[in-house]
């Protein structure tokens, strides 16, 4: 410490040369120290703007500018600076104010003690260069927190770019899967189909319940198959959609006479609102897939003598089709999930599906800009609802 404290910069400033010469001579002999001397602070200053500066001494009385003035002004320059101001008898409180207003160091009074002086010195001294060992620690720590900041931005991205590609590569694995599966799979159902038709000789009746559960499994591993496929071609944006114009209400009776079978044998009443020629511009397959699935799950989940009714509603804006049931009803706190992926809407187990049927109606409908939502009570029953945008006409 003793030769870093030798190397420290000092600038001593009072108006009387008597006092900047003493001071001077006193630390060059007694402690080795050369500091730089002024007898006007407006020099001193000028040269502080240009030095680093580590300890001022100043007189408080001075022509032009006083000395807390003058100490003010450097603790702006150098904050770390230690600043001692000299002062008479009468300044005392004025230095006491310094010291409160402005954080000088020390204030001496006139005439000074030597060994005060120089103790008081040095260790300002000390005490600036810790200053100025803290805040270089400080920038650093300022520095390396950036940079650790700027590292864990460059790792998420690196995470995410790279989570995102397994994710990719995982749903290009699964749909090169689904799609090979496809074909034995429609082998297998169309086997089936032909010992179940006779075309094979006749069967047994043990044989043909055996057989048509076998061909109803085939049959909705392939509907599994679709659903990926068709899932993953939305989200892989590979799906282009094929709109044209077309009569909403031939869509609703064709739905509804495809469940009409299963309605008869559950006993389920249906109305349907078919009154009206509205026609609207969109993909009609697609359309039917997200009707269907919403009238198969109505149907699924409502009991025998309930009822289910086709709504449509129209704006300027779009026209709204709602599929509304007497079935079990769907808990409010399931609702927020019950359009996610492998979802099948409760926490509470309703079927065997595949969970994929609704997440697809909204893939689908979001397609089209438009929008899907539920409306249900729980024991009472269900409302889905789907927006389709811009309606070409009403007949």
């Amino acid at each position: 410490m003793e030769e870093i404290v030798k190397q420290n910069k000092i600038v001593i400033v009072d108006d009387e040369a008597i006092v900047t010469s003493s001071l001077k001579t006193l630390l060059s002999f007694e402690d080795n120290y050369f500091p730089n001397i002024f007898n006007s602070p407006y020099e001193a200053l000028e040269y502080i703007k240009d030095n680093p500066t580590d300890l001022v001494i100043s007189d408080f009385l001075m022509p032009g500018m006083n000395g807390i003035d003058f100490l003010s002004k450097v603790k702006k320059i150098y904050p770390e600076a230690s600043l001692i101001l000299l002062t008479g008898y009468a300044d005392k409180e004025s230095a006491i104010q310094a010291i409160n207003e402005i954080g000088i160091y020390r204030y001496i009074e006139k005439p000074w003690d030597n060994e005060d002086l120089l103790l008081c010195i040095k260790n300002g001294l000390e005490k600036s260069n810790l200053l100025k060992k803290l805040n270089h620690k400080i920038d650093e720590l300022s520095e390396a927190k950036s940079q650790l900041k700027n590292y864990n931005d460059h790792l998420e991205s690196m995470v995410k770019e790279r989570t995102e590609d397994l994710i990719k590569s995982r749903e290009d694995f699964v749909a090169t899967l689904a799609h090979d599966l496809r074909t034995p799979l429609l082998a297998a159902i169309q086997t089936l189909k032909f010992f179940l038709d006779g075309s094979l000789g006749q069967l047994t009746e043990r044989q043909n319940i055996l057989l048509e559960t076998m061909l109803y499994s085939n049959q909705d591993m392939l509907g599994l198959v679709n659903a990926l496929l068709e899932v993953y071609r939305y989200e892989s944006g590979e799906l282009v959609l094929c709109k044209d114009f077309f009569n909403l209400k031939d869509l609703i009776q064709q739905c509804s006479h495809e469940v009409s079978s299963l309605l008869e044998k559950k006993g389920i009443n249906i109305s349907v609102d078919d009154n009206n020629e509205l026609k609207v511009y969109a993909d009609k397959q697609e359309l039917k897939r997200v009707l269907a699935n919403l009238l198969g799950n109505a149907v699924n989940y409502t009991q025998s003598g309930g009822e289910i009714s086709i709504i449509v509603n129209f704006n300027d804006d779009a026209v709204i089709i709602s599929v509304k049931d007497t079935g079990i009803g769907i808990p409010e706190e399931d609702i927020p999930k019950l359009f996610n992926r492998f979802s099948q809407g409760t926490s509470k187990k309703r079927s065997v599906g595949t969970g994929l049927g609704l997440y697809l109606a909204r893939q689908i409908v979001e397609a089209h800009n438009g929008k899907i939502w539920l409306e249900s009570e729980l024991g009472k029953g269900s409302k889905f609802n789907f927006s389709i945008p811009n309606i070409v006409s009403k007949g």
